[in-house]
């Protein structure tokens, strides 16, 4: 493994997949068909189908041979809820998280589990790990096979690898390099900022590498995974003001309309507007949709939502002063958070008023997510998008081969997790959270068997 930061990399808090055995042991079962329609509609319809069906077929195996490496390293793990099962919200609980273990991953390689224990489960297999080294090139025949890589070690020496079989790119995304962002990002995404780690670390250089071998990029503009995290981690279903007091959108929505209708907003800034009884406000609304930073994302499907949960989120977040606030008034309010009084104050009464009557006439939100803001004390969290991943690549086939522009294979090179492209377009679907790191986890899972028959 040819790797050019210092460690192992550990990234995310969970990862995806239809139907693992734990999905079935606890009675939590994904319908696939209608999963994988919504997410290729997400997809604008651009991406290959192909493989979405690839990964709706093989992401439960992969899981369920992680979910054993888990059970034989003593790691305990967990399937997060959070997720309503709401004809309109459809977000599905199928977040796996893995809480412990004893590996041998360095502190600094990050905090995703899965990432220590399967470096060591590498380790007990004798493969061997080159860090600060950096491929810079492939090597190909005269047939154009890719037979090795050369490769930058951390004194500037070169060297080359020869493949017995292959050369897998899985070097990440492309958020880390401004030109690939200028180049393949809609114009939107060029300049948000990252919340991506190892920050810098992902510059797509096995984009590039594949690229100058011969293989081409899936359609553009790229895909981009968002979070509206920037702020806080809890917004809650309930209204949303930008900087100039206004409500902007229907916001009992999912992360990336969340996200995108925020950039969209003076300074790329927005505000959740909630009174003191959000808390149980929120549980009631989980009957009816729910998703990422409406709950805690901390329990598992076992677990009650608890309001206790988030009302301490957001105590601590009004603690720091920068990115949550509490006031007695809606005048103190609008002060603190620094948007224009006058229309802020506007806004509240007729959305007070759409409370009431049961109606947005606005912007449709449905009623039951219609929560009035009038009993003090009154807060705001802040909302801020960031890209956690570009989530485009490389045109690839079934067997995670890169192809050509004519659409056949280049022998003996591989791209798999960010660097392998088509399984999305257009939009990252969330309907099934943690599927990026879910597609790490198929496509290697698959790929170790597609390498071994070949």
């Amino acid at each position: 493994v040819i790797e050019k930061t210092t460690t192992v990399n550990g990234r995310g808090g969970g990862m995806g997949a239809c139907n693992s055995r734990l999905n079935k042991e606890l009675g939590f079962e994904i319908e696939p068909v209608a999963a994988q329609y919504r997410w290729n509609r997400t997809c604008g319809n651009r991406n290959n189908e192909r493989l979405v069906t690839q990964w709706f077929k093989n992401s439960g195996p992969a899981m369920d041979w992680l979910l054993d490496k888990a059970d034989e390293y003593g790691a305990s793990y967990t399937l997060y809820a959070g997720y309503s099962r709401s004809q309109i919200l459809p977000e599905e609980p199928d977040f796996h998280t893995f809480q412990a273990g004893d590996f041998a991953m360095p502190e600094e390689a990050g905090y995703f589990v899965p990432t220590g224990l399967l470096y060591q489960s590498c380790l007990d297999q004798g493969v061997e790990f080159l860090f600060e080294h950096t491929a810079e090139q492939l090597v190909q025949d005269s047939s154009g096979r890719v037979t090795g890589a050369v490769v930058k070690d951390a004194d500037g020496a070169y060297k080359q690898f020869n493949a017995s079989k292959g050369v897998v790119l899985a070097t990440g995304d492309i958020a880390g390099d401004q030109e690939m962002r200028e180049a393949y990002f809609e114009p939107l995404f060029v300049n948000m900022r990252s919340d991506y780690m190892p920050q810098g670390a992902n510059t797509g250089d096995g984009h590039k590498m594949g690229m100058w071998a011969g293989g081409v990029m899936q359609d553009g503009p790229l895909p981009n995974a968002l979070h509206p995290q920037g702020g806080t981690m809890f917004h809650g279903p309930f209204m949303f003001v930008n900087k100039n007091g206004q409500r902007y959108f229907n916001e009992a929505n999912w992360v990336q309309a969340k996200s995108i209708q925020t950039l969209k907003q003076p300074d790329q800034v927005g505000f959740s507007i909630f009174d003191r009884n959000f808390g149980e406000n929120n549980k009631d609304s989980l009957n009816y949709g729910g998703g990422m930073f409406w709950d805690t994302m901390s329990r598992s499907v076992t677990q009650e939502f608890d309001p206790a949960e988030i009302e301490a989120t957001v105590e601590a977040e009004v603690e720091k002063g920068n990115t949550a606030w509490k006031a007695d008034t809606l005048e103190e309010l609008a002060e603190k958070i620094g948007v224009n009084k006058e229309n802020f104050l506007a806004e509240v009464e007729r959305y007070n008023e759409m409370c009431e009557a049961g109606e947005d006439t606005d912007f449709e939100k449905e009623a039951v997510f219609l929560y009035p803001i009038k009993e003090p004390p009154f807060y705001a969290t802040k909302i801020e998008a960031v890209i956690l991943v570009c989530v485009g690549g490389l045109k690839i086939n079934t067997d995670l081969q890169v192809l050509k522009e004519d659409g056949t294979p280049i022998e003996g090179l591989y791209a798999t997790g960010n660097t392998s492209g088509d399984l999305y377009a257009v939009d990252y679907p969330i309907n099934m959270p943690g599927n990026s790191n879910g597609r790490c986890l198929t496509w290697g899972y698959m790929l170790g068997d597609i390498l071994a028959k070949n």
